[in-house]
Order: C-alpha cells, then structure tokens, then sequence
C-alpha cells in the first residue's frame, strides 16, 4: 500500500476546483491541509485548514508579512508537498515556502498573456519568478504552455492535465422539475444557461449574452436566460439587471446566486444550452461539467476550445463577442431537439474519454510521487 502524503494547499478558500482536489486525497487517505488566500475560514471535511494571523500593515507590506507567515507554517507543518493553485498571488507564497517539491496550478489569467500585461510589472516580476521555482506547474490547456514559456518556464515543468469531472455527479437525466418552480420557470419556458458567476468581469461578456437574448426571444418568446451570479459581486449584478432592462428582456433573464457544487448538476440538466463565450479564458471547468451532463454548448472561438470541440458535432463555436453569431446558434439548437441530444451526447462521450475526474487525480498523484522520489534522489 502507498504511503500517505501530507499536502499543503494555498489558493482560494471559497474555490471549488482546490476543494474538489483536497475531496480526492482526502478520500484516498492523505493528510491534506489548506490555507486560504486571501484569508476566509474553512471546514472542508477531512481537510485541515489554517488561518494566517491578521497584521495591521498596509498593501504590500502585508502580503510580504503573510508570505514570511506561511513559510513559517510549512516549515512546522513539513509537507511532503505544497500545491499553489494560480500562479498569481498564491503561488507566490508556495515559493516562499521554499518546500519542495512546489506544484503550481495555473487556470488561465495567471499566465495567459492578453490578461497577465496589464498587471503592476513588480507583480509580474514575482510570477514569473515564482513559475522558475516550481518543480512542475499544471495547466489545463495546450495553449497555456506557451504562455508558460514566454515566461521562461522550461518546457519539462509544464505539465497538461484536464481539472477533471466528477462523472457520477455530474450526470444527464436528473430530475429538475423542483428547480424549475423554485426559479418561476413556465412548463413551456427553453432554458439558456449563463453559469460564469463573475458577473462583474467584462472578458465574459455577459452583455454579449444579454444582446442575444433580446434576439433568440423574437424567435423563441419563451426562452429565459438563467444567469449565474457570486452574491459578493452586487455592482456587477445591478449592472446586468440595467442591461437586461435596457434590452427589454428584463422579465426573461433570471439572476440566480451561484450554488454549490452538489447542485450544480440540476442547472446543467436544466438548461436546453449552455453559452460560455469569453473573450479570454484558461480551460473552464464549467464547460466540462456541462458537457458531463450532456448539455449541448454555445462557446467563443478560444485556443482551448479547438483542443475539445468540434463545431457542429459535439458543441457550436462562434466568434468572440458576436451576439448575432450566439443567437444563431441558440436557436438552431431550441428548433432541433434531436440535434441537441445527439451534440450533447457526444459531448459527455468527450469528457468520459478525457476528463474522468478520478483519472485526472490518479495522474496528479503520480506527479507528486513522482517529484518526491526524484527530489530525495538528487539529495542521496
């Protein structure tokens, strides 16, 4: 039997993609430990979770304090290894930790370049730093390695790996008459599904999403859109409500505060299709966890979407903030349900081939193993 690992995580405390990786190696008996960044509390089962002690000291200062804070930590905790999920911000005190091996996740605008350049350059300086230190850095998409080189990560640091859908959980076939009356949906009401939450981040393009219902709706009259939203972002919510209102879809788009990762599954089997069309993104695990349940996509032409999907066939592609181009292809989908069910189908088929999430958590469990036994035989 292999030996346990004691695992140290830093990154968001409120994010489901760490607490579907600390769930894993819970489950399969290792000791795992969390610290949130920036600071929340926790109580992942299983997980033991760390609070790094408030300092009254401004800005920077701060954040150089809680780097020293968590070094100090690890060095007590002695992790066999500590996983950084973003490159940006969390992984800077994963480097400061000075643990190795130090594994780096990296979702989308810590390293891709059209979000990383704008950033303040002694932030960047830090990132690219902190990337140079890790023993292995995890992206989800083809196009992220070369991201990752622009930033002078040798290529044999960069490692691809899908985050990985819980296939029971994320399923076709689920009853969601429930949820269909605790929302106020009509019998007769076709359901698009907006499920990025960030609702005050323009690269989404929720306004796209917006300017499309307007026009699937001359068509379709009983169409809604079901928009996700985080509680904590009320100027983006106001926002959209002013558009929905000013597009006279007001009464047909639903802003519903984000759930949990237990009923998520309900939203994907309610919708008819699923739109994520942002105008940069990493590899959105909303995009996987609908197509796990068979929903058919609408997505915007980005680098990850050629790795997965092929217009037409398992998901429609349309070009980055084209509102006619989403609309069009929403109501091709709502006027052929048998089309619908055939992409949705092979849409699941891709991720059961792909992205079966314990597959994914057997691959990154060799990695850890992988880079301890190669870190004690370079100190033999």
């Amino acid at each position: 039997m292999s030996t346990s690992l004691r695992i140290l995580h830093v990154g968001n405390g409120a994010a489901f993609k760490i607490r579907a990786i600390a769930d894993a190696f819970v489950a399969r008996g290792h000791d795992v430990h969390m610290v949130a960044i920036p600071p929340a509390p926790g109580d992942w089962s299983g997980v033991t979770w760390h609070q790094l002690p408030d300092v009254a000291l401004p800005g920077q200062a701060k954040v150089a304090a809680r780097m020293l804070q968590f070094r100090a930590l690890a060095r007590k905790l002695r992790p066999d290894v500590v996983h950084a999920h973003n490159a940006w911000g969390p992984a800077w005190y994963g480097a400061c930790a000075g643990v190795h091996p130090f594994v780096i996740h990296a979702y989308g605008g810590d390293l891709l370049p059209e979000q990383y350049a704008g950033r303040p350059p002694l932030q960047r300086r830090m990132t690219a730093w902190t990337c140079r230190t890790a023993d292995r850095i995890i992206v989800t998409g083809k196009h992220m390695i070369g991201a990752g080189a622009a930033l002078g990560i040798p290529s044999d640091r960069l490692m691809l790996l899908p985050r990985g859908v819980d296939l029971e959980r994320y399923r076709p076939g689920l009853d969601v008459s429930a949820l269909r009356q605790q929302i106020g949906l009509s019998d007769d009401a076709l359901v698009v599904l907006s499920p990025r939450y960030q609702v005050d981040e323009k690269l989404y393009n929720l306004d796209v999403v917006i300017e499309a219902l307007a026009l699937i709706r001359r068509r379709f009259p009983t169409a809604v859109c079901v928009q996700l939203f985080d509680p904590a972002r009320e100027a983006g919510r106001l926002a959209l409500e002013r558009e929905a209102q000013e597009r006279g879809v007001a009464g047909a788009y639903k802003l519903v505060p984000s759930v949990s990762n237990g009923t998520m599954p309900l939203f994907y089997n309610l919708a008819d299709v699923v739109v994520s069309v942002p105008s940069s993104d990493g590899f959105p695990v909303t995009v996987l966890e609908a197509s796990a349940c068979a929903a058919p996509m609408v997505v915007s032409d980005l680098a990850y979407t050629a790795e997965w999907f092929h217009n037409g066939s398992n998901g429609l592609v349309v070009p980055v903030r084209d509102a006619a181009a989403v609309a069009n292809s929403v109501e091709a989908m709502l006027a052929n349900a048998d089309w619908r069910r055939q992409m949705g189908a092979a849409a699941r088929a891709m991720v059961e081939a792909r992205a079966d999430y314990v597959r994914c958590m057997d691959q990154l469990e060799t990695v850890y193993r992988d880079l301890l036994t190669s870190n004690r035989s370079k100190k033999d």
